[in-house]
């Protein structure tokens, strides 16, 4: 049976990917792009972040059985 609180964790972390994809999607299809400080921002902080939160959504299971032994 799946506890509440994982179901709660993955939902909001879908949340956040999405969220970041958004912001991906805003600086690359409009005007804001071309501002640098949007551009730095996506660079040094969204895509890393949206990497590491797709990984998690995919691999997250696997990875906890394994640390589990």
């Amino acid at each position: 049976m799946v506890d509440a609180s994982v179901v709660w964790r993955r939902r909001y972390q879908r949340y956040a990917h999405l969220a970041l994809a958004t912001w991906l999607g805003v600086v690359f299809y409009s005007p804001v792009g071309e501002s640098a400080r949007a551009l730095l921002v996506t660079r040094v902080v969204v895509f890393p972040l949206l990497v590491v939160s797709g990984l998690l959504l995919w691999k997250r299971p696997a990875l906890e059985r394994r640390l589990r032994g």
